[in-house]
Order: C-alpha cells, then sequence, then structure tokens
C-alpha cells in the first residue's frame, strides 16, 4: 500500500511537470515565431519549437496515464477496487 501512495504521489508530480513544459515549450513557440516574424530567423527554430509542443503534449498524456493508472492501483491495494467498479457501472 505504502508503494501504490508513492507512486500516485510521484505520478501527480509528473503531471503537473508536464503541465508546466507545455506551457514552456508553447511560449518558446510564440517566440520562434515572432523571430520568425521579424526575420531574425529562419522557419527551422519554428519547426524545432513546434515539435518540442507537440513532444510536450505527449509526455503529458503519458503522465496522466500513469496517474490514473497509480489511482486504480491504490484502489486495488486497499481492496476498494470491486466496490469502485460496482458503483462506476451501477445501473449498466
Amino acid at each position: 500500500m505504502r508503494t501504490s501512495l508513492l507512486n500516485l504521489q510521484s505520478s501527480a508530480d509528473l503531471v503537473n511537470v508536464a503541465r508546466s513544459n507545455i506551457h514552456l515549450s508553447e511560449e518558446t513557440l510564440t517566440q520562434s515565431r515572432d523571430r520568425f516574424t521579424a526575420g531574425v530567423t529562419d522557419t527551422v527554430e519554428v519547426v524545432q519549437s513546434q515539435e518540442t509542443v507537440a513532444s510536450a503534449h505527449e509526455q503529458f498524456i503519458s503522465s496522466l496515464y500513469n496517474y490514473n493508472y497509480a489511482k486504480i492501483s491504490l484502489a486495488r491495494a486497499l481492496g476498494l477496487a470491486e466496490q469502485g467498479v460496482k458503483e462506476y457501472f451501477k445501473g449498466k
């Protein structure tokens, strides 16, 4: 059970880091586009920034999956998984 709690906390932290990484990469993309518009840089920098944004979104999705998996693992460790499934799927 302790392992499940630690996994939940670390995966929640990873979700927060991934969110901030998205924000940072989007700011970088905006700055790259501004520099390109001003004629200071070429399209390579803009494309690299777009790739970084896409990668940040993929990391966020992965971290969110791991967080949800950690929540399920904790419920299972506590013995609440079956009860939770019955509650969620009641009447279906």
